[in-house]
């Protein structure tokens, strides 16, 4: 059932069907509230079972904040329609503050704690069609606070939390959150009903966007990589900013491919027997060629600087280069097929090696809209770009202490949890 809701913006269509909406509407957003597992929760609905004393235990110390993602998505169809920048963020702070309507009304139910906004629009600059104004934010939020609660002078808004993209290369956000905290800091501020201070949280901080996350593009990553020495699960690894030029294992696999696929008992055939090799082989011998060359670019891409995204690689892998084999051989024998498992095996983690090593000499060098960073060579590029936003401090004219409350870090692995928490270890 693909019924459209009241309020709803279409973001991504299906001709099948499941079409992905975005919804801001008050009656959507209480909605949500109703149906929140974690709500009831908090609101103690859950206290049922042999675990309810743990559970009135863990409620006391709980904060439940809720966040308006994206609220800038309200505007898209407006600006595929051509529609002026000055309309469409009227339009989104107008349904920002419906949202907040509803979950001003959550705080005041006891529903939530308070609320906020995650946001890749705040990061954008204001020339951006899908930009995020701080500002409008903050007016919503003000104008939801005197719709619930009338005009009492005690009243504050429940907006306490922002999360934005911040990281290396995309540092806008850094001056999105120190212009919010001076502003609110400020005792001039016209809107008495705002907090005096608000949570920034930094998300994606290793992860980056050539187009800021709007498009299609292929991200790149802020991350030295552990690599394996040998094909032994239980062998000595190293990490890449430790590791100087390819590893021997690399080099030998690659030589081992190239001979595997160098043909020669075909070419001894048409030299030694005098006779012309069948079609059969003759396909072969093209197809260990095409194999030989294919192998040979990607051999020479990885010193060409010009492979920034893993991602990237991997889509270029399944969309062409393992096509192209699959094209030319109808069937590989089982040796073939394991040589060529092995190659890409450790080309993927030489790829690996060549970025972090690009990305290294990119933040050292600067330029192009990239600031120039001295990183240690013995410092991870992780470490470094997590150190980097934890020690950002306030630098306006009202606001002083820590810039950043949290870092927001995405482990897809349990390694990169373990990897996390130690370098959180080495900060102050």
């Amino acid at each position: 059932d693909d019924e459209r809701l009241s309020g709803d913006v279409m973001q991504e269509p299906s001709e099948s069907g499941g079409n992905i909406y975005h919804n801001l509407t008050t009656e959507y957003v209480q909605q949500q509230l109703e149906q929140s597992s974690l709500v009831g929760l908090y609101q103690g609905k859950d206290n049922h079972d042999d675990e309810g004393r743990l559970l009135s235990q863990f409620r006391e110390n709980m904060n439940l904040t809720y966040m308006a993602h994206n609220p800038e998505a309200q505007g898209s169809e407006m600006h595929v329609k051509g529609a002026p920048i000055g309309e469409i963020r009227e339009f989104i702070q107008e349904k920002m503050t419906d949202a907040f309507v509803g979950l001003e009304q959550g705080v005041a139910e006891g529903q939530i704690t308070s609320y906020g906004v995650c946001s890749n629009g705040l990061s954008l600059p204001s020339s951006h069609p899908l930009h995020l104004s701080w500002e409008d934010m903050l007016i919503a939020s003000n104008k939801a606070a005197g719709i619930v609660h009338g005009d009492a002078n005690d009243i504050v808004s429940s907006l306490s939390m922002i999360q934005l993209p911040i990281n290396l290369l995309e540092t806008h956000g850094l001056k999105v959150a120190n212009r919010i905290k001076d502003y609110l800091s400020s005792p001039e501020r016209e809107e008495a009903s705002l907090p005096s201070s608000i949570r920034v949280f930094a998300m994606r901080p290793l992860t980056c966007y050539p187009d800021r996350g709007t498009g299609t593009g292929h991200p790149f990553k802020l991350v030295d990589y552990l690599i394996p020495k040998s094909f032994d699960d239980n062998g000595d690894k190293i990490w890449t900013h430790d590791s100087e030029g390819l590893l021997p294992l690399y080099t030998a696999v690659l030589n081992e491919t190239m001979a595997h696929f160098d043909a020669t008992h075909l070419l001894e055939i048409k030299e030694e027997e005098e006779r012309e090799l069948t079609m059969e082989e003759r396909e072969t011998l093209d197809g260990c060629k095409l194999l030989q060359s294919m192998i040979h670019d990607l051999d020479v891409n990885l010193s060409s600087g010009q492979i920034r995204s893993f991602a990237a690689y991997e889509e270029d892998l399944y969309s062409k280069v393992v096509p192209l084999i699959h094209d030319t051989f109808e069937e590989l024998d089982a040796d073939s097929a394991d040589v060529l498992q092995r190659f890409f095996q450790v080309h993927g983690n030489a790829v690996r090696q060549s970025i972090a090593k690009t990305t290294r000499q990119l933040l050292k060098e600067g330029g192009d809209g990239v600031d120039k960073y001295d990183i240690p060579d013995n410092v991870s590029l992780q470490e470094f770009a997590l150190d980097y936003l934890w020690k950002q401090e306030c630098n306006g004219e009202h606001a002083k202490g820590p810039l950043i409350d949290k870092v927001v870090v995405g482990c897809p692995k349990a390694e990169h949890v373990v990897e996390a928490v130690k370098i959180a270890d080495k900060f102050d």
